[in-house]
């Protein structure tokens, strides 16, 4: 089996990431395997769905041996109750990318979830002072204005999924260090390296090795991106209060539509042990690729840091 680095533990895989590093830890924390059938799991409780794109829904489920994630393209996965195993029925005709994303992006948030970790939707870079998470909706713009910092002197955290520890003190989690942007954002962001076309036009962005962290930091501050017009300062933030925040960060949990109401009260206790320790700001930023420059700037300022010199961005047609 091969052996990935990811969110922080060491998954053991029949399944090939070539957007995962190695991982040389003797430990495993989640096991990967593929079978013909894992039909015989029946579901016994639906818990709810969510929307993977206009096409495809995801349907979750408890079962008798853990939970089960039931997509319309790729298949089912079994989850244990431990977390600790995975196991892939693929669909007919599915496709391996497909199933990547969705094991990245769903499957293994919810093995980190049953064993205590707050998975956010968002992408997080990392300063000398620590991390930072942005969490935004679907095009919200996250993944842009993370690999626009790791450009201009931060280290990349995780893109999609943010998993965190809630603490004291809260830790941010290295997760997945390839990003997935449409191909217009990834051709004007220069001097990255482009892997793969993925499903839905978009284009698979690994930045350079030393551009990675793959640490886990202290988390420093919470980004709530919220694009705004033209206007003379292209990012100001204005910190929130503490009974919001935990509000708006239970909002953007990553399994939020697919757990429904109760896990809520689990997802509000550990948001407000967030909220309590970590600033959470709204971000409010010009959508701007010309701004992204002074965007970097700004954030760097705010953390103490600089854009590295000799590493201008480059965001022009």
């Amino acid at each position: 089996m091969n052996r990935y680095a990811v969110f922080g533990g060491c998954l053991s895989s029949e399944v090939d990431f070539p957007e995962l590093m190695p991982c040389s830890d003797p430990v495993t924390n989640w096991m990967l395997s593929t079978t013909t059938c894992i039909r015989h799991s029946e579901p016994s409780e639906y818990l709810g769905k969510d929307q993977v794109d206009p096409n495809i829904q995801v349907r979750l489920y408890r079962t008798d041996r853990g939970y089960l994630l039931r997509f319309d393209d790729t298949g089912d996965f079994l989850i244990s109750e431990d977390g600790f195993s995975i196991e892939w029925c693929p669909a007919s005709g599915a496709r391996l990318e497909a199933a990547r994303i969705d094991l990245l992006g769903r499957v293994l948030p919810l093995a980190l979830h049953v064993r205590g970790t707050f998975c956010l939707h968002g992408s997080a870079v990392a300063f000398q002072s620590g991390g930072i998470a942005f969490l935004a909706p679907k095009f919200g713009g996250k993944s842009t204005l993370a690999l626009a910092l790791t450009n201009g002197g931060a280290r990349l955290g995780t893109d999609d999924t943010v998993a965190v520890d809630p603490g004291p003190p809260a830790r941010l989690q290295p997760g997945v260090h390839a990003l997935r942007l449409w191909v217009d954002s990834a051709s004007r962001l220069s001097d990255v390296p482009l892997r793969d076309t993925l499903p839905g036009d978009k284009q698979l962005v690994e930045p350079p090795a030393h551009r990675l962290q793959v640490d886990p930091v202290s988390l420093q501050a919470i980004y709530l991106l919220s694009p705004i017009p033209e206007a003379r300062v292209a990012a100001r933030r204005q910190r929130m209060s503490q009974v919001p925040s935990a509000l708006a960060l239970v909002r953007h949990a990553k399994l939020g539509p697919l757990f429904g109401g109760p896990q809520s009260v689990v997802w509000l206790r550990w948001a407000a042990a967030l909220a309590r320790t970590v600033p959470v700001y709204q971000l409010d930023i010009v959508r701007d690729f010309e701004r992204l420059p002074e965007v970097v700037g700004i954030i760097g300022e705010w953390h103490g840091e600089q854009a590295e010199a000799g590493l201008p961005l480059q965001v022009g047609a």
